[in-house]
């Protein structure tokens, strides 16, 4: 009875979150409202990323969810996208603003402690006016929520 309890709660659990990881947010600033991403909350979701992605057609990118601040590491290993790399702290401010060039292996780390990290391809940000310092907010949405929000800020967004 015990090892049954323990799989259900396993279940749960990780069921939960991977639920969740399938899910959407709209992220909103004092610049712009309703930037669509898919979100990461697992480990699995979180190692994956956007790697492999040659085109973000339904979303404009993906936002990073952790549980507690930690000091967090990027790279861009089988990631065809170049990406602005907005990390967030636990009060929701932006604490810095990195580039992400497609296939290079090197490290991107945040420099604090942060509690989400927001991908979007490269020159978004700017398009945006996103800066370091900026409160950032986000609203969890399931995917049948986002059936009617057209509003895509960066898709087609071409680098200059």
């Amino acid at each position: 009875m015990r090892i049954l309890s323990y799989k259900i709660l396993f279940f749960v659990f990780f069921g939960f979150t991977e639920l969740r990881s399938n899910e959407f947010a709209l992220i909103h600033s004092k610049n712009f409202s309703n930037l669509l991403v898919k979100i990461a909350v697992d480990d699995n979701t979180k190692q994956k990323g956007l790697m492999n992605m040659k085109q973000l057609k339904t979303h404009n990118g993906m936002l990073f969810i952790y549980d507690t601040p930690q000091i967090v590491k990027f790279w861009m290993y089988n990631t065809y996208i170049p990406l602005d790399i907005i990390f967030i702290d636990d009060r929701n401010i932006i604490s810095s603003i990195k580039k992400g060039v497609p296939m290079k292996k090197n490290l991107i780390s945040s420099e604090i402690k942060i509690s989400a990290v927001l991908e979007i391809p490269r020159g978004c940000a700017k398009k945006l006016k996103v800066k370091k310092g900026q409160i950032v907010s986000w609203i969890i949405k399931k995917t049948a929520e986002i059936k009617n929000i057209r509003y895509f800020h960066c898709l087609n967004l071409k680098e200059k």
